[in-house]
């Protein structure tokens, strides 16, 4: 079954890819992933800073254009072969996935499109939908705590994410104007997704380039809000449905910036009753589970927006781990997405 809608998503990290998978599961063939570029940790952080800051990040690029293979063609030997070889890292810390995108990037004069049309013909396939860098041009963000000081630099959010130091305030260190093709499949999209991930780092920088703000108030998609899963101690730190909403009104400038929040089916009581490892596990990093009653929810709903509540994620046998399924999420997105 194929279903023609134009969706685009918002995010990165692991959230992004798997609503991706979601979507491309449902039938959805035009998707449009916008993520942010100004990530300095990691890989990325060492590659950028090799290239003193000239760059953009590309990690989230990436991984959403490779979760725009779809299940039909992920298989072939060819895609095997290559995203395993993207995924080897050698001995000084570099990844040969971002190195080849880069030298694509240079080849073809930071035309991404271009980039992904090359990809398409080395490999046989067709993506399903268009990976998207919020911006071209090389950023950092910084960040101001309810302390008082000042950061700069997406490593330092990664480096913090256990402290009680709360962010107060998010912005980049130069103004940046946003991609034609972010701005157009924000205008293009009836349905707009907001990923789970690091709420600042893989969300909020992506409203922070000139012109994504008044591209999504033109918008007329359906925007919808996938909940994490767990708090960050400095950032989502017993964060209620009505904290997202005021945070999202806050860099999106508009008053409804989502009319669907999705979110897990048990509150946070709950969860912890069911999975008490898991919750104890989650308690030494200082983090907790997002999950919410009704009555939490409810000043959500007073404001028209629509709750959906449901069995959204699975437990990976793998350090009994919390993660969004794609399959459940599917079935969700299979029946609102028409």
């Amino acid at each position: 079954m194929v279903n023609n809608s134009h969706i685009t998503t918002i995010g990165g990290g692991t959230g992004s890819p798997t609503i991706i998978r979601s979507l491309i599961a449902t039938g959805i063939s035009d998707i449009s992933a916008i993520s942010a570029s100004m990530d300095s940790g990691g890989k990325t952080g060492q590659l950028r800073s090799d290239e003193r800051d000239r760059v953009i990040a590309v990690s989230d690029l990436l991984r959403n254009l490779l979760a725009l293979i779809s299940q039909q063609q992920n298989h072939l030997d060819q895609v095997t072969a290559f995203t395993e070889m993207a995924g080897f890292t050698d001995g000084r810390n570099r990844n040969l996935g971002y190195t080849i995108y880069y030298a694509l990037l240079e080849k073809y004069s930071k035309d991404f499109v271009q980039v992904q049309k090359h990809l398409e013909k080395l490999l046989g396939i067709k993506f399903q939908g268009q990976a998207i860098p919020v911006t071209l041009e090389s950023a950092n963000i910084r960040f101001s705590t309810l302390l008082g000081a000042d950061f700069s630099g997406e490593h330092e959010l990664d480096r913090q994410s256990m402290s009680a130091n709360t962010i107060k305030k998010i912005w980049l260190d130069r103004p940046v104007k946003a991609t034609p093709e972010a701005i157009f499949a924000i205008l293009k999209a009836d349905y707009l997704i907001y990923s789970p991930g690091s709420i600042y780092g893989s969300i909020i920088s992506n409203f922070l380039p000139e012109g994504i703000t008044e591209a999504l108030k033109k918008s007329k998609a359906i925007k919808i809000l996938v909940s994490n899963l767990v708090s960050n101690r400095n950032q989502t730190h017993r964060f209620s449905p009505l904290d997202y909403l005021h945070l999202f009104q806050k860099y999106t400038k508009l008053e409804k910036p989502f009319s669907v929040f999705i979110c897990p089916d048990i509150s946070e009581s709950k969860f912890d009753r069911l999975y008490q490892k898991i919750a104890a596990t989650y308690a030494s990093e200082h983090s907790h589970f997002l999950g919410w009653t009704d009555k939490e929810l409810k000043p959500l709903s007073d404001k028209k927006i629509d709750v959906i509540k449901a069995d959204i994620f699975s437990i990976t046998s793998h350090l009994s781990r919390i993660r969004h399924d794609p399959e459940k999420l599917a079935r969700i997105f299979m029946k609102m997405i028409k």
